[in-house]
């Protein structure tokens, strides 16, 4: 099935993290094509509440989505570590904004007709 898709949130929300606050950021210049594995990023953001997923962005793998269970996570994640070095994350500045789940296509159903 695959990872979730994210999207970003829409724009004129709070703390400038590129819209509305969500408990998924989307996170720049993290990932494993840096040598950050997900459990390595995983841990790090898990210091601020229960991380519920780390997914690869965009197939690169220098940006990834780390999802929390609750928004208050991810807001407190977001203060720590936005635009700042990152020693859990060897000393990476992490670009980071607020993301939400891109909202699934509906299946065409058959559109036959009885002959």
């Amino acid at each position: 099935m695959g990872s979730p898709k994210f999207m970003r949130p829409k724009p004129g929300g709070h703390g400038g993290g590129g819209g509305e606050r969500s408990p998924n950021l989307y996170v720049a210049n993290c990932g494993p094509a840096v040598g950050l594995s997900f459990d390595a990023i995983a841990r790090a953001f898990g210091e601020f509440g229960p991380v519920t997923g780390v997914y690869d962005a965009d197939g690169r793998g220098t940006r990834v989505i780390v999802s929390f269970s609750d928004e208050g996570a991810a807001e407190a994640a977001f203060t720590a570590f936005n635009c700042r070095p990152c020693s859990q994350l060897a000393g990476r500045f992490l670009h980071i904004r607020y993301s939400v789940p891109r909202p699934s296509t509906p299946v065409r159903g058959n559109d036959s007709v009885e002959v």
